[in-house]
């Protein structure tokens, strides 16, 4: 295995108290050594890096991607998954287990893990479900899953409505030593909603979903979760009253995390004049005070990680090929036609977001919402926590998952040249600063954004 050196870069490491100028030596999969920056190290056969000007950090982690396989090709496989994941920055990501089958079976999880070694690219953690097909009715077998793989717990895509169906799964979680992570909607208030409901909604023609359905379960779910002991994480966090309640369980020992996406920390739900279906999602974007209560939470540590919730979609499942004469760059769409709302209605919900989420937080940095330590908290170190890894450090020793990010790189989102198959981003010709420019995994290069 070949050695690399890496000199000159800032290293933030806040899981050993490092963020300086720092060499860092790799050997045989593993951190060898880093020393201040100019020290003489050993190279032998090492490949020299000049990371002078970048940020050297532990290889960041997604705790939240939809990768569709086993089950639907024409919107991504692993291997593209994978490729996309190391070109946005990511040493692992998580895989939810909403597959066709879905991750409900140690088989499943086997062929992914297969899949992902033959990769030979991002590290695939599974997500097992936590109820047989995602129906919300028979656990799966927990150990079981565990055995196979499974670092987490989850029906993400559905809710669990049946209270003690979760109360169950979460007894068995604490025993085992595992996370759940939530999908929190009560689908009696959301009603299918493809928007969230308010006057984006109602001037677009299309149904809304209710704001409350997301606190309502928020607010069940962590009771139970209290009662419990176990450790719960809630997914893709969109409202202030959410965070309120997250909060307040903490203060009664709630042993509960949350992430927050890219896209509800960056749009409003304006962003469906323009983008159409290609801004919706569940939970759909909110408004203005939500977003800014997103920014509130992220700065003051309410929010433990950034998730992309990559979720690709081909254009038809979209709808953007009827769709296409309203929406897009350079449009504002008025009220739509019945025909075109319905196929608004009817469109799938979810955005890629694996090689635009290290550019949309780093604004975050840009901005002075967070200093760069806090970042590399919530897409490494905290991620790593949920996912029972150990990762999300660059200590001596530890396995070199590393992440090369130049902080003043500027550049354009060109869906066209995204490595994963699918197109579906609300963010489409912005201008990001900011990206990962090598993706190390177990001490191999697996993404090299120097040779773009």
């Amino acid at each position: 295995m070949n050695a690399i050196l890496l000199r000159g870069g800032r290293v933030i490491d806040p899981a050993s108290a490092l963020d300086g100028q720092y060499d860092l030596l790799v050997r045989e999969g593993e951190i060898a050594a880093v020393e201040r920056a100019g020290t003489r190290i050993n190279l032998h056969d090492a490949s020299l890096v000049d990371a002078s000007g970048c940020w050297i950090v532990p290889g960041l982690i997604d705790p939240h991607v939809h990768l569709r396989d086993p089950g639907f090709p024409e919107k991504e496989t692993i291997l593209t998954g994978l490729r996309a994941a190391a070109a946005g920055g990511f040493a692992t990501v998580a895989a939810m287990a909403n597959t066709s089958p879905a991750n409900d079976s140690p088989a499943i999880t086997r062929y992914m893990l297969e899949r992902a070694g033959e990769a030979h690219c991002a590290r695939l953690v599974p997500v097992s479900a936590v109820t047989q097909g995602l129906r919300g009715i028979e656990p799966v077998n927990f150990a079981a899953m565990v055995d196979a793989g499974a670092r987490l717990f989850s029906d993400d895509g559905i809710p669990i409505d049946d209270a003690a169906v979760l109360s169950r799964a979460l007894d068995e979680t604490v025993r085992l030593g595992y996370a759940v992570a939530l999908h929190e909607e009560d689908r009696a208030l959301s009603c299918g909603g493809a928007l969230n409901a308010g006057a984006v909604a109602e001037h677009l023609g299309v149904s809304g979903y209710a704001h409350s359905a997301e606190p309502q379960r928020v607010r069940r779910d962590l009771a139970i979760a209290i009662g419990s002991g176990a450790a719960v994480h809630v997914a893709h966090v969109s409202t202030a009253e959410s965070l309120e309640l997250i909060r307040a369980a903490r203060q009664r020992g709630a042993q509960v995390t949350c992430e927050v996406t890219p896209h509800h920390f960056t749009l409003d739900e304006s962003a469906a004049l323009t983008w159409g279906p290609n801004a919706k999602m569940n939970p759909p974007l909110r408004n203005r005070d939500d977003l800014e209560a997103l920014h509130a939470a992220i700065r003051d540590g309410t929010v433990d990680m950034i998730a992309t919730d990559h979720a690709p979609h081909d254009p038809k499942s979209k709808r953007m090929e009827q769709l296409g004469a309203f929406f897009g760059p350079g449009r504002h769409a008025g009220h739509l036609e019945h025909d075109a709302a319905e196929l608004f209605a009817h469109a799938a919900n979810g955005v890629v977001g694996l090689e635009t989420s290290l550019g949309l937080a780093l604004d975050l940095v840009h901005r002075s919402l967070i200093e760069p330590a806090r970042l590399v908290e919530m897409m490494s170190i905290n991620p790593a926590a949920l996912l029972r890894l150990k990762a999300g450090t660059l200590a001596v020793g530890a396995v070199a998952d590393i992440t090369i990010i130049d902080p003043n790189l500027e550049w354009t989102v060109a869906p066209e040249k995204f490595l994963s198959k699918s197109r579906n981003t609300p963010f489409a010709g912005m201008r990001l600063k900011g990206r990962a420019v090598l993706t190390i995994v177990a001490g191999e290069i697996v993404f090299d954004g120097r040779k773009a």
